[in-house]
């Protein structure tokens, strides 16, 4: 009779965990998909629009003139469960690292509780607040949308990563700027999330690889910011509903 019973007991808790990995796969999928469609519909309007009437987004065209930076051409996205909009994991030329990238922080993509009881809620609000007054599921949304969009922007493609070695928390990961091919020419990956409406700027800020001061870039973003609302990408065109 307890062989039963335990077998029974173990047969229950197998068949929860199925059904929670189920629900969780496909609430990934459906989180994913709406992602997919924010981040579809902002890159599929910047690349279609029309410079004279509505004007380009006016990014930085990146150069490396400082010495202080270590550079490493030719990285390549490793897809880990771990990437996001601002942070992901590469190969680089010496072997595997993963980077934090300067000056902007990308939205959770989802909300989340940990097993010591904190959770990443208060982190969302933040994030909401910065970007409009969005609320969580809003947040994540644009989150999942930056995580795609670097996704496709990155994936089986080479970039060139620009770095002090700097780890971020005296963590494993590295601060770093991010130079990517955009309609033909080298820009910085934190600009392009902020001109698309997909991050806020916040978080570690360094002079460029130009010598571009910190504080002027920091102006530059704003700028880019009251574009990606004027054009009501990413966040502000959830804000414009």
């Amino acid at each position: 009779m307890a062989a039963k019973k335990k077998q029974t007991v173990l047969s229950t808790a197998i068949m929860l965990v199925v059904i929670l990995t189920f629900v969780w796969t496909r609430y990934q999928e459906t989180n994913e998909g709406q992602g997919a469609e924010l981040a579809e519909l902002t890159q599929s309007e910047v690349l279609s629009t029309d410079s004279s009437s509505q004007g380009e987004a006016p990014l930085t065209k990146a150069s490396l003139l400082s010495s202080r930076y270590q550079i490493w051409e030719d990285c390549m996205m490793i897809d880990h469960r771990g990437n996001d909009g601002d942070s992901f994991h590469i190969q680089a030329p010496h072997g595997r690292e993963e980077i934090r990238i300067y000056f902007v922080d990308a939205p959770e993509s989802a909300a989340r509780s940990y097993r010591d009881g904190n959770t990443n809620h208060k982190r969302i609000s933040e994030q909401g607040r910065a970007m409009g007054g969005l609320s969580q599921d809003e947040t994540t949304k644009v989150g999942m949308a930056a995580k795609v969009f670097v996704k496709k922007l990155l994936q089986d493609k080479r970039f060139t990563v620009v770095t002090s070695g700097e780890r971020v928390y005296n963590s494993h990961r590295k601060y770093a700027f991010v130079i990517v091919d955009w309609k033909g020419q080298p820009h910085y990956l934190h600009e392009l999330l902020v001109a698309h409406g997909l991050g806020r700027i916040h978080t570690k800020p360094v002079n460029l690889p130009d010598n571009t001061t910190a504080s002027k870039q920091k102006q530059h973003l704003r700028n880019l910011e009251t574009y990606a609302k004027r054009m009501r990408y990413g966040a502000w065109a959830l804000m414009a509903k």
